[in-house]
């Protein structure tokens, strides 16, 4: 007998006088069992499916996605997907309903769960991480939010008409707080007044990472060390400028992350009507990113989030960044020794042991005393000379 059929003829055995224990030990059940089916059919035995199983799902969710919103998200998402130079990940959706006017815009959770209902979801696929063959990096560990600021420039990129401009990115690695700012020329002495405008808002960090770019570090002559306006407005402030190794730009991988994320769910998604529009959406965008994008590796708190309560080292507004290099502070330059045992720093190279090899260090300029150390990743000092520096800037 099926399910249904026991049931019925539990029913009809105890309209017949047995008891439910005789029915429940003739039919393999429980008393209790019986009587909850006798109970059924008093409540619904004029219709003919009191003995099917009822559903136990409830009868309204509240958490339950309406429908409008639902059918926002997946427009959101297709007008994206319908851009091939676009991203559609949650943060672009959201950012997307930003545009449209929806509010409260739904959090990412919420939006993940609408596309996984959609069938449009996809694995989370982990980027393949640019590590060098087992040979240790000396990265630092555990970063304390606003510590550590990686720094790098985007472009030149062009609006409608010919309006070329570069965007210099900055992100907190401790907190993933992202700022930037719009500029219209790339020059050295601009990006120095633009990474103090910057701090003056953020906060100044212990240390600043770059790449190698000649914008960030300054110039090369046949007898001196030239550095630029970045460096010297590093050195003045207290802060540390780090340069990661020669084309390897995924040792800034923080900040390159936030690059594709600013160009594909940002600046591709829309038309600015000029370098002011631009700079008015970016600010929305950043502050939007700061608040929304949720980091696994803050256990999905936001920058935000992180960075409340937390004391900051703002700039003075005054601030004007130096004129010529302070004789203070230290340089970090990371690099990697390969088997001609060089280490270049920015042009000057230095010979090191032929059991040095094959392995990072850290060149350690110091400004005052113009002298330079090599230090390997356990601490051993591998080389000390000195390092001819111009306080002129370039």
């Amino acid at each position: 007998m099926s399910e249904e059929e026991l049931r019925r003829e539990a029913v009809r055995r105890r309209l017949a006088g047995d008891s439910p224990d005789q029915i429940a030990s003739a039919l393999g059940r429980t008393d209790r069992w019986v009587r909850k089916w006798v109970a059924r059919h008093g409540e619904d035995g004029h219709a003919e499916h009191w003995a099917q199983e009822r559903s136990r799902a409830p009868h309204s969710s509240p958490t339950r996605t309406p429908d409008e919103l639902r059918d926002q998200i997946l427009a959101a998402r297709a007008r994206l997907v319908a851009n091939p130079r676009a991203q559609y990940v949650s943060l672009a959706i959201q950012w997307e309903l930003r545009r449209l006017g929806v509010d409260p815009i739904p959090p990412s959770r919420t939006i993940e769960r609408v596309l996984a209902r959609a069938g449009l979801s996809r694995p989370r696929r982990r980027s393949p991480r640019y590590v060098s063959r087992g040979v240790p990096y000396p990265a630092p560990v555990g970063v304390e939010p606003g510590t550590t600021h990686q720094v790098d420039l985007v472009g030149p990129r062009h609006l409608f008409g010919g309006v070329e401009f570069h965007a210099l990115n900055l992100i907190d690695v401790g907190s993933h707080e992202a700022a930037n700012d719009i500029l219209d020329v790339c020059r050295p002495p601009l990006l120095a007044r633009s990474l103090v405008g910057i701090w003056s808002s953020v906060g100044v960090p212990a240390v600043a990472q770059f790449d190698n770019h000649a914008n960030f570090r300054g110039g090369i002559q046949p007898a001196f060390e030239y550095f630029g306006p970045v460096v010297a407005t590093c050195l003045d402030l207290g802060v540390t400028p780090r340069f990661i190794p020669l084309r390897e730009p995924w040792r800034n991988g923080v900040v390159e992350h936030f690059n594709d994320v600013w160009d594909k769910s940002f600046f591709r998604t829309e038309v600015f009507g000029g370098i002011d529009h631009l700079r008015a959406e970016n600010r929305a965008f950043v502050a939007f990113h700061n608040t929304h994008h949720r980091y696994a590796a803050h256990g999905g708190a936001s920058p935000s989030e992180v960075m409340a309560g937390r004391l900051r080292n703002p700039l003075s507004a005054s601030y004007e960044p130096p004129t010529r290099l302070p004789a203070q502070g230290r340089i970090e330059v990371v690099r990697y020794v390969r088997s001609n045992r060089r280490v270049d720093l920015f042009g000057k190279r230095i010979t090191v042991a032929e059991d040095q090899t094959h392995q990072y260090v850290t060149a350690i300029i110091k400004v005052r005393a113009r002298k330079v150390l090599v230090v390997t990743l356990d601490g051993e000092v591998i080389h000390h000379g000195d390092y001819a520096i111009s306080r002129v800037l370039r």
